[in-house]
């Protein structure tokens, strides 16, 4: 049997792809892709309620099936009205991108003809297609992994970089929001979080870099949660830096247009990280020396990013309480964001 999918004109396509927002972004150069390779064929994606709004605004993608993954593990009335969902959507493919067991279960019960996912899982059997590869290696970036899946389709056109679009309202909002902050011109933003997702740079030199960046004259923004922004308000006074801060005043959407009107945009290995890169904004990445958490796997996309790590050897920290990142020099960083503020503004 060919591999490649019998797939006509007409035909609907649903890519799976319901965990975190970064791992979401890194998914669109391959649905991106296959709605370029088929123009007349309609393209969705499922994906996680939080992270579903990057998805908005862009002309490639057909729809939009959010997933509560909560009450869909909790429960069963909530699991059967999606269920009915997407049966009615009658896709003819479905692409499981993250092989959570409880989607791939559902949508074998969905009855959709072509069910591709990765083989080797206990719920591999739920697929009709399955692509032999171990992401657990972290040979290569997470979106060549996601792009693998094209083995089952028909050459043509790839695209390789993710792409999020802001409209003009959210713009004019993001503008309004920075206006209050005083922010005026070429800035830096600042994203000490990590949404728990790897280790991060620790916020007292977040905070140290603040201080350093201002002194040579350079417009500094912290974004971030509400509750984040508690927590690095409270750093910033035990160092004597008042932080101008728009924590907590942005959505999802409206935090990508800031991050676009930005000019740098220093961050941990996080989901806004990848968000900024989706809208063309050029960041420093701080990472972690740890295999599953590499820049090679999950570094940002594209050429002028700059990436840090403590070092080349494998952290031996126990997970969670890694003190190499605290090794990480405020002077390195303040090197690095330099680099790519000075060469986006020349």
């Amino acid at each position: 049997m060919s591999e490649v999918l019998d797939i006509h004109p007409g035909d609907r396509i649903l890519v799976s792809r319901t965990d975190r927002l970064g791992d979401l972004i890194l998914a669109l150069p391959f649905v991106e892709t296959l709605k370029v390779r088929y123009p007349k064929c309609r393209v969705d994606v499922l994906a996680s309620l939080y992270a579903s709004p990057i998805l908005e605004n862009n002309d490639r993608i057909g729809g939009i099936v959010r997933v509560q993954n909560d009450q869909l593990a909790s429960s069963s009335h909530y699991k059967l009205d999606l269920e009915q969902k997407i049966r009615k959507a009658h896709y003819r493919v479905v692409v499981v991108l993250y092989p959570q067991r409880q989607i791939s279960r559902l949508l074998f019960r969905c009855g959709i003809p072509a069910r591709l996912g990765t083989a080797g899982r206990f719920h591999s059997v739920y697929y009709s297609h399955r692509l032999l590869h171990s992401r657990k290696a972290n040979k290569k970036h997470e979106s060549e992994y996601n792009l693998d899946f094209l083995k089952f389709f028909s050459d043509g056109p790839t695209v390789t970089i993710p792409a999020v679009h802001p409209t003009e309202r959210e713009l004019a909002n993001a503008r309004r929001i920075l206006g209050d902050a005083g922010i005026t011109g070429p800035f830096i933003i600042l994203h000490p979080s990590s949404g728990g997702s790897a280790e991060r740079w620790p916020i007292d030199k977040f905070v140290r870099m603040y201080s350093d960046l201002e002194q040579i004259g350079l417009q500094v923004v912290v974004t971030g949660s509400e509750s984040e922004g508690a927590t690095i308000s409270k750093v910033g006074k035990q160092h004597g830096t008042e932080l101008n801060q728009i924590t907590g005043k942005t959505d999802l959407r409206t935090l990508a247009a800031v991050l676009l009107l930005a000019t740098t945009v220093v961050a941990n290995s996080t989901g806004p990280l990848h968000l900024a890169v989706a809208v063309g904004t050029r960041v420093v990445g701080l990472y972690p020396s740890r295999k599953i958490m590499a820049p090679i796997r999950w570094g940002p996309v594209g050429m002028g990013h700059q990436v840090l790590q403590p070092t080349d050897q494998e952290c031996k920290c126990p997970p969670g309480q890694c003190r190499c990142m605290e090794t990480i020099e405020v002077s390195t960083v303040l090197k690095a964001v330099r680099k790519v503020y000075d060469g986006i503004a020349k």
